[in-house]
């Protein structure tokens, strides 16, 4: 589906200690967002977790799922993916000391280290709801009207 979407922004700082995607998912929370995306994020992590599907044909099991937790400091290089009250799907570029780079679908423990500066539009004429598919056996983004 796909529509003309008025924008609402929000700009949110998640503080030194807190968890990014807590942070976020608290936030939209909060605000009753119903379909909100991260149009920006700029600081620093502590840590985090990143997620890997192991690239095969057909649905990608659970044990096909690699997870990588990270534990240095890192700039956040880019935050992007939607944010629903019913849950979220966010990808993560981080920097390291080195100029070398690591990415992939953040699953939590991005333990903010200076800060994390988030903008957060959200479409106010749609809502996002996530579902099971089986082809994926992920809960896969639905768009709906208001």
């Amino acid at each position: 589906m796909t529509s003309k979407a008025n924008v609402q922004c929000y700009t949110i700082r998640i503080l030194p200690g807190q968890d990014l995607r807590e942070g976020i998912e608290e936030f939209v929370e909060k605000k009753n967002l119903e379909a909100a995306f991260i149009m920006t994020c700029v600081g620093s992590i502590e840590s985090a977790t990143l997620r890997f599907p192991i690239p095969k044909t057909g649905p990608i099991p659970a044990m096909n799922r690699e997870l990588t937790y990270k534990k240095e400091y890192f700039d956040i290089l880019s935050l992007v993916g939607t944010v629903s009250l019913g849950g979220c799907h966010l990808h993560v570029v981080l920097g390291r000391a080195d100029g070398t780079v690591v990415g992939g679908h953040l699953v939590g423990n991005a333990k903010v280290h200076t800060t994390a500066e988030v903008v957060i539009g959200e479409s106010l004429q749609e809502v996002y709801v996530r579902k099971n598919d089986p082809k994926t056996t992920f809960n896969e983004l639905e768009v709906k009207p208001r």
